[in-house]
C-alpha cells in the first residue's frame, strides 16, 4: 500500500526526470543551433551559395525549434525576473524576424545575410548567459 509520502515522492521524482529530460532536449537543441551558425558562416565566408542556403534553411528550423523549446520547455517553469524577461522577448522577436526574412526559401544576397546572421548571433549569445544564469541560479 503507497502512503501519502510515498506518491508524493513519486510524483516528485518524475517531475525530476522530465525537467532533467527537459533541460538535456534543450541543451540538445541549442548546441544544434550553434553548429548550424557556425557552418552556415563558414559557408558564407568560403563564397558556397548552394551549401549557405541549405545551412540557411536548416539554420532558421533550429532557431525555430530552439526558441519554441525555450518558452514551453524551460521559461514556463522558472522564475524569470522582469529584466530577463525583456532580454528574452528581444532576442526571440530578433530569432522570428530573422527567420521570417531568410527562411522561407527565397534566395538572398550573401552580404545581407552574413550581416543579419552577425546581429542574430551576438543576440543568442546574450541569450545563453542569460539561460545558463537562470538554469544554473533556479532549483527545479
Amino acid at each position: 500500500m503507497q502512503t501519502v509520502t510515498d506518491t508524493h515522492r513519486t510524483g516528485a521524482e518524475s517531475a525530476d526526470r522530465y525537467f532533467d529530460y527537459a533541460d538535456q532536449s534543450f541543451g540538445e537543441c541549442r548546441q544544434r543551433l550553434i553548429s548550424y551558425l557556425v557552418k552556415l558562416n563558414h559557408a558564407l565566408n568560403d563564397g558556397l551559395p548552394d551549401l549557405s542556403h541549405a545551412l540557411l534553411t536548416r539554420f532558421c528550423d533550429s532557431l525555430v525549434d530552439y526558441l519554441s523549446a525555450g518558452h514551453f520547455r524551460i521559461f514556463q517553469r522558472l522564475s524569470v525576473p522582469g529584466h530577463a524577461y525583456v532580454l528574452i522577448e528581444a532576442t526571440t522577436q530578433a530569432g522570428v524576424a530573422f527567420n521570417d526574412r531568410f527562411g522561407n526559401g527565397v534566395e538572398a544576397p550573401i552580404p545581407e545575410v552574413k550581416e543579419a546572421l552577425e546581429r542574430i548571433a551576438r543576440a543568442l549569445s546574450a541569450r545563453f548567459e542569460l539561460e545558463d544564469q537562470l538554469l544554473y541560479a533556479e532549483p527545479h
